[in-house]
């Protein structure tokens, strides 16, 4: 995204004379990767927020690409989400301040155009040093030191120089190749674009351009350019009525068959099924509903987009999310008043009676029992819900066709092997329940080892236990991929009571690295997450030790 800091663009030192910028509070947020927080904030003043590591940033519903370097513009009246879910520790400084118009000579008060809507955001290679330095002088600032009023302005300067090196960046960007290729793109996707064409307008090697685009945007040229085509397609699909033929070429695919080929390969709907199930507003209130959303083909039309695996969905989906729902009852219902959305969905973790009361003036409201119900029960009452009952019979006779399947492969592997889950999460190890590997445990029929015992979701376990697991009991291992998981693990493998193990000695460990899909699965007890579950599942054994 573009920037507009709320400066008058003439002269330099004449845009300082009319324009007051003051630092006025300065914080450090750390966030542990096992912790699940959310920190919200309704703005009264302009922030910036410094990433010092990957971090989870979300402003009004939308989830902020934020690496560490990354600066983040936010203005007053926005809603800011911070913390979260994470494989790593996040750590940002909050700075906000405060800015005006001066007063001229005559005494007439200078009126500044204000702030432009939207978030953005920067990557500054030295913006986590200047916070740093900020945060070290705010503190000596605000206390007795000697130094104070000198470190009060060492502050400002430090401030000062981070806005300049916003301003420099923003000056810059126009020239830059990548955001070259990608206004290139945006304008000419429905012609036949070359990586080697957009090179050569950009003035940069292919090498370099491709690198560099990746590294801007997180995605290949080849994978936006697809991404832009798609998001054109569905506008005109649901815009102008025009044949499937016509909108393929208008958006620059060669035939008509590859078009429908790519869209059900990256939306994962057919184009007519598509088009047919995005006639009816669905609002998902939690995000564990697309879960259940998207085996039935229904694409929400408002939702939250900010979990972590929801990074795939946002990028096939982000275009067709119109009202981006986030972590706040208020913020959401706002949202959704305007929005006239035709149903609502949720979960009763989320959405207390009352609340559902007031949600329910707006659109009839389904409350799925999150706890006292399993993923089956969720799909059929969200189909029924919606009229859907034969997709969701359809999509669940297609699942235990599949399921059949891998535990024939499976079985075939690991013959009548009883297997336990062990999860490496921070500094200790535990066991994961039935209900935590419910697809397999119940779906496979794996026989669990006896340690098991009556854990339902998790239990931490010592070494000293895994001893006692029966001789025909293999390990599965899931490791975080937090620097602390990945630390305890690198140390586990080290310890002879570990390395001693039969399972261990005998390659019997099935190992799985920082998977996303398998950090809260008591927050992920949907359909597509069992999906998900069934194939890393049956990836893991047949293919991994």
């Amino acid at each position: 995204m573009s920037i507009e800091i709320n400066m008058p663009y003439r002269s330099g030192l004449d845009d300082l004379n009319r324009t007051w910028l003051k630092l006025v509070y300065v914080e450090k947020v750390e966030y542990s990767g096992q912790e699940w927080v959310f920190r919200k904030d309704e703005l009264t003043r302009h922030r910036l927020v410094i990433c010092g590591s990957p971090c989870r940033v979300i402003v009004d519903g939308v989830r902020i690409p934020a690496y560490s370097g990354t600066v983040i513009l936010c203005r007053p009246g926005q809603w800011v989400e911070t913390g979260g879910p994470s494989q790593e520790k996040q750590v940002m400084y909050i700075l906000e301040f405060e800015q005006g118009p001066l007063t001229s000579d005559e005494g007439e008060q200078i009126i500044d155009a204000p702030l432009k809507h939207g978030t953005h955001e920067y990557r500054i290679a030295d913006s986590v040093r200047i916070g740093d330095t900020i945060y070290e002088y705010w503190e000596r600032a605000v206390s007795s030191v000697p130094s104070a009023l000198a470190d009060g302005m060492r502050v400002q300067a430090s401030f000062y120089e981070l806005l300049a090196l916003l301003i420099e960046q923003r000056e810059h960007r126009n020239s830059e190749a990548p955001e070259m290729a990608k206004k290139e793109i945006d304008l000419r996707y429905g012609e036949g674009l070359s990586v080697d064409e957009l090179a050569s307008l950009s003035g940069v090697s292919r090498y370099h351009l491709m690198r560099a685009f990746k590294e801007r945007y997180g995605k290949s040229i080849v994978e936006y350019l697809t991404e832009v085509r798609l998001q054109q397609a569905k506008k005109l699909m649901l815009e102008n009525g025009l044949p499937i033929s016509d909108i393929a070429e208008r958006v620059g695919f060669r035939s008509e068959p590859y078009f429908r080929t790519v869209f059900k390969k990256e939306v994962g709907i057919a184009p007519a099924v598509y088009l047919r199930n995005r006639r009816r507003k669905v609002a998902a209130y939690s995000w564990p509903v697309l879960g259940q959303l998207l085996p039935l083909q229904v694409v929400p039309h408002a939702a939250p987009i900010d979990h972590y695996w929801t990074d795939e969905f946002s990028r096939k989906y982000s275009s067709d999310i119109e009202v981006p729902l986030g972590h706040h009852y208020e913020f959401n219902h706002r949202a959704l008043l305007q929005a006239k959305p035709d149903c609502i969905i949720g979960l009763d973790s989320t959405i207390s009676q009352e609340e559902a009361v007031q949600l329910g003036k707006i659109a009839p409201v389904l409350r799925l029992p999150w706890m006292e119900a399993g993923w089956r029960e969720h799909l059929r009452m969200a189909a029924d819900f919606l009229g859907m009952t034969d997709h969701a019979v359809s999509w669940l006779e297609h699942y235990e066709q599949k399921a059949q399947l891998v535990q024939e492969r499976v079985h075939n592997r690991i013959g009548n092997d009883k297997v336990l889950v062990l999860k490496v999460a921070g500094d200790e190890m535990q066991i994961w329940g039935r209900k935590a590997m419910t697809v397999l445990y119940d779906d496979l029929g794996i026989k669990p080892a006896a340690l098991m015992g009556s854990v339902e979701w998790y239990a931490p376990v010592e070494l000293e236990q895994l001893a006692h697991c029966e001789e025909d009991c293999r390990f599965i291992v899931s490791v975080n991929g937090d620097f602390q998981s990945q630390a305890f693990w690198k140390k586990l493998q080290t310890d002879k009571r570990w390395s001693g193990l039969r399972q261990v000695r005998q390659n019997r460990v099935h190992l799985q690295q920082g998977h996303q899909a398998w950090v809260y699965p008591w927050f992920e007890n949907s359909a597509l997450y069992q999906e998900r579950q069934l194939d890393r599942l049956e990836h893991l054994i047949l293919c991994t030790h």
